[in-house]
């Protein structure tokens, strides 16, 4: 019982910030799922890769819900979603293929540091750059690697890629809400694909335990989720409404802590 209630306050909070911030639900979700999953009897080894997966998958079923949102306020910029998505697609395929392979250690160290060095440059850079427009001489070539490498990243954090995908579309002179918003399209479908292919590597490798199919923990996904559904359209609701400097602020003191999580393992 104290683990449901655990994964409905995470999934509340993973939702809410989702909607807000463009991420959220796998900062609160991976972290989550790595110390309770031992408690319902996931062995410790298995803990990780069933976090990621699970974690995935709660990003996606969630995103539903803030896409719907953001697209009937009108903040996502689909022409950057159908540049980017594909190259994004292929990168979370990647690092899912390989995320069993390679040592993680120094992908976490250069991802944290390059989120720390975003979180510094966010809160320095005066509010007014956070409504700037967008540059025209950015090609689709710049959407198309970023959201390659950010595919890579996300399948090694068990998100959608919205913790760099945001910075990186608000450095290319997107206004915050806009980079949210579009960062949580594009997120969608690339979290679908991580969570699927995570799950049919645990079915292949042969997985077995109780309440999970594949590397999928099917009542933490459950549970996590319904809260994470409820909350997401208030948090978008509130990045329409909130100052867009005030909110890219806001997510680069989030950025801070997971940096760190994800440096130090």
């Amino acid at each position: 019982m104290l683990s449901v209630l655990i994964f409905l306050a995470g999934g509340a909070a993973g939702g809410l910030l989702l909607g807000m911030l463009g991420v959220g639900t796998a900062l609160v979700a991976v972290p989550l799922l790595t110390l309770v999953l031992p408690w319902l009897g996931v062995p410790a080894p298995d803990a990780p890769l069933t976090a990621l997966a699970t974690s995935m998958a709660v990003v996606a079923v969630t995103s539903v819900s803030s896409v719907l949102s953001h697209h009937r306020l009108g903040n996502i910029d689909w022409t950057v979603f159908r540049t980017t998505i594909l190259a994004s697609l292929l990168g979370v395929a990647l690092g899912s293929a390989v995320a069993t392979h390679l040592p993680g250690g120094m992908l976490r160290a250069v991802v944290g540091a390059f989120l720390l060095y975003t979180a510094w440059r966010m809160l320095r850079a005066p509010s007014a750059k956070s409504a700037g427009p967008v540059p025209a001489e950015v090609p689709p070539t710049t959407y198309r690697l970023g959201g390659a490498l950010i595919g890579v990243a996300g399948s090694f954090i068990g998100a959608g890629g919205g913790v760099l995908m945001v910075p990186f579309l608000s450095g290319r002179g997107h206004p915050m809400t806009r980079a949210v918003a579009t960062s949580t399209a594009i997120g969608l479908p690339v979290t679908v694909l991580g969570a699927t292919l995570y799950t049919g590597l645990g079915l292949r490798e042969g997985v077995h335990l109780p309440g999970q199919f594949g590397y999928l923990h099917l009542p933490a996904f459950l549970e996590i989720s319904a809260a994470s559904v409820l909350a997401a359209p208030f948090g978008a609701r509130l990045a329409s409404r909130v100052p867009a400097g005030l909110l890219k602020k806001g997510f680069a003191v989030v950025l801070v802590p997971l940096a760190l999580k994800i440096a130090l393992g």
